[in-house]
């Protein structure tokens, strides 16, 4: 590990950081300086200008006007390898591991152990183990990375980063898809590294995060800088305000969820189980029984792996093989061979993991939202009527107040939560009764949280049944009228709002299945 020699000047400066991206300015004269050993909280809501930010500082970005400084040094990095080599490296927010390798082949992508002109596959899985083992992970680096979930891919990414043994490690949303015991396991391996004099700059949306690991916090708003203050000058509240230049209190702006007993039925499953395909003898879900009705909002809570995902994707029709019991929706029993079919019966499903499976890279904005509902936008059979597509994307992204150039933009030129505003529009366009939606603040910041908290409601008020997984519990707690909670695979758990607590959906959450 490479040791700063002068540890009174600052490790890494930024010093008058412009980037634009065709007309727009990314970031406009943006400074800061990092100590060694130092853990710089860099905060702003999406579009801020924070993850250009930390792609300039690993060499993703190479053009741009200002000057950075590595132990007191100009240095202009040629591209991310040049960056890693002189001690820097980045975790990303959206995962970027090739599926078809295995764990330990991923972490050493790019700079594979090699014995007399072969790869040394024993040595690489032996290293990778002892990795894995400093985040508690115990997942066999033999796995492929295309079988693991997204919180043991986000771990993997992770591994990969630790691997390099850099001075400098920036974290994009490092635990936005893990669980409380995964993001307290990775909160000792920070810890490890700063004792080691690591510098960390992390970029969270999570408050809690912040306040507990950061020395000083950066904030950004619309590409500038705000302000950067010792963590305990401060408090979320004021943080959040100089993130957006509002007041943010949504337990007060969102009305609190109404009773919803006497609502029609509209989803019942009764006895659901589904076996792992790799291990027929497991069940991946073990005797799910639950009702929804219209209008309610039902929320999903436990641990990275619960079944939470493995459930949505059963009502979704993406998972019909190895699966008992019956879905009954409006009445009628089903069982869904492809998620067209739920679509047709009254079903839309926002997923997860967005970059992945919710967006398509290659398609504007209007393509993404209208895809799933391109049938109601034909003129003749085999003609897109243009116009009418059109009309009913911009009303959408008015309603939902999608922030965009134009619907024809790169759907990657939007921010995190107005992507997923798309994703969700998307979901709408198809007219449906029932809306999945799975961990769907994931990633996004507090102002397009409230905003997305708000739709949510709205769409419950308009007698949408909405079902929602979420790992964070503050969030289900303001939103959902009862809340089902699984361990292992089985419901241990129902709440409603007035009896649900934290405390008491951990409980459930731990709570070994009989």
């Amino acid at each position: 590990m490479i040791v700063n020699r002068n540890p009174t000047r600052p490790l890494i400066e930024v010093i008058g950081v412009t980037k634009r991206f065709g007309g727009v300015t990314a970031l406009d004269q943006v400074s800061l300086s990092v100590q060694s050993g130092e853990l710089l909280a860099i905060c702003g809501e999406n579009g801020a200008g924070k993850s250009t930010l930390m792609k300039i500082l690993c060499g993703q970005y190479t053009e741009y006007e200002g000057e950075l400084r590595l132990r007191g040094e100009p240095v202009r990095f040629a591209g991310i390898k040049d960056a890693e080599s002189r001690g820097v490296s980045i975790i990303h927010q959206e995962l970027n591991l090739v599926e078809e390798l295995s764990i330990a082949a991923n972490i050493f992508l790019g700079r594979e152990i090699v014995r007399r002109g072969f790869l040394a596959n024993r040595e690489m899985n032996r290293r990778a183990a002892e990795i894995l083992a400093q985040l508690d992970c115990r997942i066999p680096p033999e796995t492929l990375a295309g079988h693991l979930r997204i919180g043991d891919q986000q771990l993997v990414e992770i591994a990969k980063a630790l691997s390099l043994g850099s001075e400098v490690l920036i974290m994009d949303e490092p635990t936005s898809a893990l669980t409380e015991t995964e993001s307290a396991r990775l909160d000792r391996v920070i810890r490890q590294l700063r004792d080691q004099g690591v510098t960390i700059l992390y970029i969270s949306h999570k408050m809690d995060e912040i306040f507990r690991l950061a020395d000083r916090i950066l904030i950004l708003r619309d590409g500038r800088n705000v302000t950067t203050i010792p963590r305990q000058d401060t408090n979320p509240r004021e943080v959040a305000h100089l993130m957006v230049g509002r007041e943010l209190n949504w337990d007060q702006q969102i009305e609190p969820p109404p009773s919803r007993r006497d609502g029609e039925p509209i989803l019942e499953v009764r006895h659901l189980f589904r076996r792992w395909p790799q291990h027929p003898r497991q069940w991946k879900l073990r005797d799910i029984s639950f009702t929804a009705r219209a209008g309610e909002i039902v929320g999903f809570a436990g641990l990275m792996g619960a079944g939470r995902t493995e459930l949505f994707e059963c009502l979704f029709g993406q998972s019909s093989d190895e699966l008992f019991g019956d879905i009954v929706v409006q009445g009628k029993t089903v069982r869904f061979e492809h998620p067209s079919q739920a679509i047709a019966a009254g079903i839309a499903m926002v997923t997860e993991d967005r970059k992945r499976l919710g967006l398509f890279a290659n398609l504007n904005v209007r393509q993404n939202i209208s895809l799933m509902s391109l049938g109601r936008d034909t003129a003749g059979a085999f003609l897109i009527a243009g116009r009418r597509e059109q009309r009913r994307c911009q009303s959408l992204i008015d309603d939902l107040r999608i922030k965009t150039a134009s619907q024809s933009a790169a759907i990657g030129s939007l921010s995190g939560g107005n992507q997923q505003k798309c994703v969700i529009g998307r979901s709408l366009l198809t007219q449906p009764r029932i809306l999945l939606l799975d961990d769907p603040t994931r990633g996004i910041d507090v102002g397009a949280k409230g905003e997305i908290y708000r739709l949510i409601r709205q769409l419950a008020r308009d007698g949408l049944c909405v079902l929602m997984a979420s790992s964070e519990l503050p969030e289900l707690l303001l939103l959902c009228d009862r809340i089902l909670v699984l361990s292992e695979g089985r419901l241990t758990a129902e709440f409603t709002a007035a009896e649900a607590t934290e405390q008491a959906i951990m409980e459930a959450a731990t709570l070994a299945p009989r």
